[in-house]
């Protein structure tokens, strides 16, 4: 469906403005069970969200492959906006603005793979992962659940202000579980990562290491609650940060009182050791892109400079309203919503330190491999709640034994603040977030 066909009817219909974001997808998806691809599918699908006000009234509505009637997308979005509140900050789509950087986004591999390639390759690295368990003591070892998800997508960006944009970028998603029998029982581990890139090398790499992991975590026990020092692995620490602090820096939380980096800007609030950047220029990551999903242009930010804040994440909407030229960082849930101010590729800076060597440090505590339940942490205070499902005791550097079902609590400013011990230097990088581990003290631990 045309861009400015459906602009130019925008216009007729009454609206004072309006915007498209259309999203053109090529995929390939397999599911793994049992050692076996037990579906395989490719598909084209097609989604576009189109937005529109009149006065202070704004709404949107969604157009795809079951419902390609403009006329009555135009006729539902022109009766949600006579109906919707009017937000007394609105003021419009953003006019078109220079200075896009030309990023890396499309893989050439994703974009010609077929499904010859892809099942084969996916079967290597099954074989390559149980053939690494049985050399590090495995009896058995099967994969026994994963999921593969590769594409193209072309974006497209274009409002009546005069914005028109668009790219295609690859999207790649891998899920596996291996699963272990040794002498100690059966144990399994799981690795999860999303990119824009096909990288078998990377993806080896991840199944060796899932492999050796799966069997350190067998006979796994309870342990009493109390304090323990934590050293979270990179792939841990990802996804409490991504539940527990990115939201903080929207612009829009800030401004509605929903971040505890309100009025914090210049101000220190984490740990000197701390550094953060909004980094949309990492080759292949899932947040590089050179625009947004209002067309604006992408640039790199320092968020955080030796602990103090230095800058907050803006869409169009949130600079008009505090009235800054920053702005780059709109992305919607949907192609219909509203943007909500969010990062492109949440960087963390790495310290110097291995985590081995800081584990030779540690007198009590947990390494701590995975967890469940992160996504219940409150990103409104930065409150910490998370249960360990893969972790490792150590007492004086050596390590203990496996346990399990810890419920891990604290708080991410503290975290990252007074009770930062050291950073990695391993860096781990998937969903648009980059993070070496943590080496946290005195953290809230219930076991039995």
């Amino acid at each position: 469906m045309d861009v400015e066909f459906l602009l130019k009817m925008g216009r007729t219909k009454g609206l004072e403005g309006v915007e498209i974001y259309k999203v053109e997808t090529d995929s390939l998806a397999l599911t793994i069970s049992n050692d076996k691809v037990k579906e395989a599918s490719a598909s084209k699908t097609f989604s576009m969200g189109v937005r529109g006000y009149v006065g202070k009234k704004v709404a949107g509505v969604s157009i795809n492959d079951e419902n390609l009637n403009a006329e009555v997308a135009f006729e539902k979005l022109s009766s949600l906006i006579k109906t919707s509140i009017e937000d007394p900050n609105w003021v419009g789509f953003p006019p078109p603005r220079k200075g896009f950087m030309n990023i890396a986004c499309r893989d050439e591999r994703i974009v010609h793979a077929d499904y010859a390639e892809v099942m084969k390759a996916i079967k290597e690295l099954m074989e390559i992962m149980k053939d690494e368990a049985v050399r590090n003591g495995a009896e058995r070892a099967s994969v026994v659940e994963g999921m593969v998800r590769l594409g193209a997508q072309k974006i497209t960006v274009a409002n009546s202000e005069g914005v028109h944009t668009e790219d295609e970028c690859t999207v790649s998603g891998i899920f596996m579980v291996l699963k272990t029998v040794a002498g100690r029982g059966e144990s399994d581990k799981s690795f999860w990562i999303v990119n824009r890139r096909f990288d078998f090398a990377e993806l080896e790499y991840l199944g060796m290491n899932t492999a050796r992991l799966s069997l350190m975590f067998a006979g796994a026990e309870k342990i009493e609650t109390g304090e323990y020092d934590l050293i979270l692995t990179p792939e841990t620490f990802a996804g409490i940060l991504a539940s527990a602090l990115i939201p903080a820096f929207s612009a829009l939380n800030i401004l509605e009182g929903r971040s505890p980096l309100k009025d914090k800007l210049e101000s220190m609030v984490l740990d000197e050791k701390v550094n953060i950047l909004d980094n949309p220029g990492m080759p292949f990551e899932i947040g590089s892109r050179g625009f947004d999903d209002e067309g604006m242009p992408t640039s790199a930010k320092v968020l955080v400079r030796k602990g103090v804040l230095k800058e907050i994440l803006h869409n169009y909407y949130t600079s008009a309203r505090m009235k800054l030229e920053t702005l780059g960082n709109g992305f919607r849930r949907n192609p219909s919503s509203p943007t909500t101010p969010y990062p492109t590729n949440f960087h963390v800076q790495p310290g110097e330190s291995r985590l081995e060597d800081l584990q030779q440090e540690l007198k009590k505590g947990l390494i701590v491999y995975e967890t469940i339940g992160q996504w219940m942490s409150n990103p409104y205070n930065g409150n910490v709640k998370a249960t360990a499902t893969h972790a490792l005791l150590v007492e004086n550097g050596e390590v203990k034994g496996p346990v399990k079902g810890v419920l891990i609590t604290g708080n991410v400013y503290e975290w990252l603040g007074s009770r930062l011990r050291g950073i990695g230097r391993e860096v781990f990088t998937s969903e648009g977030v980059a993070t070496p581990g943590l080496w946290v003290e005195k953290v809230r631990v219930a076991g039995e």
